[in-house]
């Protein structure tokens, strides 16, 4: 079940969330075959798993793996050769909510060139804008926990790009539509 995938590009190296069997798979530039990066531990809160990792980005300027540990309802940061993550944003219990430290069900996540964090933040139909080095987050586009169909909201949301001027390209996936959300 490969759901997520991002590129070095400064190696060409292949990163793919190999999302239910709870791992991040690296594939070397013209390699065959690849090797586990993050989890493969199975299932679960460890600081060695991962719970269906659907979306990661990585994160060139601390050689690592920003990953939305969808079923712990958390992102983790998995620095490249160790053996564990430690937690950015969400419960490191596994807990969800609505408020602006916890997300549920978080499926994508993306930077922006400073270092920001995006969060596609689904069950709470929102995405979550985090300054670089926080854990308290701000929505800025979706309502929380109102899933619906006008402009400003959004239903079960699964991938956000920011693009360099800083817009959002959001995929609605339940409204069958990409919204884009002008930076102002």
């Amino acid at each position: 079940g490969p759901c997520g995938i991002a590129r070095d590009s400064s190696t060409g190296t292949l990163y793919i969330a190999d999302t239910y069997n709870h791992r991040i798979m690296q594939y070397l530039l013209n390699a065959s075959s690849g090797t586990v990066v993050a989890g493969g531990n199975g299932a679960g809160p460890g600081i060695t798993q991962l719970a269906y990792p659907y979306g990661f980005t990585f994160d060139s300027s601390s050689n690592s793996l920003l990953i939305a540990n969808a079923q712990t309802n958390n992102i983790v940061r998995w620095v490249l050769g160790a053996s564990s993550w430690t937690l950015v944003i969400g419960s490191p219990t596994g807990s969800s909510g609505s408020t602006s430290t916890l997300i549920n069900q978080p499926i994508g996540i993306t930077l922006d060139p400073i270092g920001n964090i995006y969060v596609v933040d689904s069950d709470n139909h929102r995405i979550q804008f985090f300054v670089a080095g926080q854990s308290n987050g701000t929505t800025i586009a979706g309502v929380t926990g109102s899933p619906g169909t006008s402009q400003n909201q959004l239903n079960y949301p699964c991938w956000v790009i920011v693009d360099n001027q800083l817009n959002l390209y959001v995929s609605d996936t339940s409204n069958n539509r990409v919204q884009f959300f002008s930076h102002s």
